[in-house]
């Protein structure tokens, strides 16, 4: 479990487990919708980094009920892609029509708080990445 939450109390660290659940539920949802609501006019690599929202949305949802972090934090580098490819679109149609500031605003905040999620895993595995070496050259050194 990731340093951030370990010294939260039992029933903070199943409530944040699963919101993260229903939240990469929705994302693939999201991207499942992004793909079969896009208007044709978008290009087929836009579709398939949308596609990507679904896909590694379904990853990282699967990924949190396993509790296999390493599974969570790459995918969430391909979560966040595909979600950025989505906002920036909207940002650009902000540009001309504003009743999409909101919803690029909501996204946009989205893709913030994953890079967050991002951090706090690249963190975590750093930490153990150094435990590792420890643990490693002390037991070089007991020989």
């Amino acid at each position: 479990m990731p340093f951030a939450v370990q010294h939260y109390p039992k029933w903070a660290v199943v409530l944040v487990r699963t919101l993260r659940v229903f939240a990469y539920a929705f994302a693939s949802f999201t991207g499942v919708a992004a793909v079969l609501y896009t208007p044709s006019s978008i290009k087929p690599t836009t579709i398939v980094l949308i596609a990507s929202m679904a896909i590694f949305g379904a990853v990282c949802f699967i990924g949190t009920l396993w509790q296999q972090y390493v599974v969570e934090w790459i995918s969430l580098f391909f979560l966040a892609g595909g979600i950025s490819v989505y906002v920036v679109g909207l940002w650009v149609g902000a540009l001309h029509d504003s009743k999409y500031v909101t919803a690029a605003s909501v996204l946009t905040m989205l893709v913030l708080l994953l890079v967050v999620r991002i951090v706090d895993l690249t963190v975590y595995w750093l930490k153990n990445v150094r435990v590792a070496v420890i643990s490693k050259g002390l037991a070089d050194d007991d020989r």
